[in-house]
């Protein structure tokens, strides 16, 4: 259960973006916070002075990825994102269309978006229309392509070899007492 309080202690630090910084926002459901998105908000730190992750909600990622995610619900996720060093603030249940409203309520300089991503296409859509329109957006290579699918594949090999490995010692167990 994620508390206010919880809240407040993961977020001990943040302050708004100075006078004269640039600020760099980027987007995602941030699912599994995995080596790939802290490559990714190390690459895009280096972009700006104040870096921005807006996470989207269940509902959205659900809609996008389909399969049941995320995974770990909105709480759990910015929980996890704030733990990185990298990041500086929240936008929690960002919207999925950046506007131009959205960009001056927030400073933003920069829109930043990776070139990996586990929506269903992955698709760079409407939601990016403003800050391209605008010249504010760029696409960083993603560092590396892990995935939430390498993790998910993973535990399903695993379980694989652990089922196997029970059935394995069910049979030995049945023709010892046989």
């Amino acid at each position: 259960l994620t508390t206010s309080m919880m809240l407040r202690l993961f977020s001990a630090g943040v302050k708004p973006p100075g006078e004269g910084m640039r600020v760099i926002y980027v987007d995602g459901a941030f699912d599994m916070f995995h080596c790939g998105h802290v490559r990714f908000l190390e690459e895009t730190a280096k972009r700006g002075d104040y870096i921005i992750v807006g996470i989207h909600g269940d509902s959205l990622v659900n809609k996008r990825r389909g399969s049941n995610l995320p995974l770990m619900n909105l709480h759990e996720r910015v929980l996890s994102v704030l733990g990185s060093k990298y990041v500086n603030d929240v936008l929690i249940d960002a919207p999925l269309a950046i506007t131009q409203e959205m960009m001056a309520s927030l400073k933003i300089s920069e829109v930043v978006h990776g070139t990996e991503s586990d929506d269903i296409g992955g698709a760079i859509d409407e939601r990016y229309k403003y800050p391209r329109e605008v010249g504010m957006l760029t696409a960083i290579k993603s560092p590396i392509d892990f995935k939430l699918v390498n993790i998910l594949s993973r535990i399903q090999k695993k379980q694989a070899e652990l089922q196997s490995k029970i059935e394995r010692k069910k049979k030995a167990e049945r023709e010892w007492f046989n």
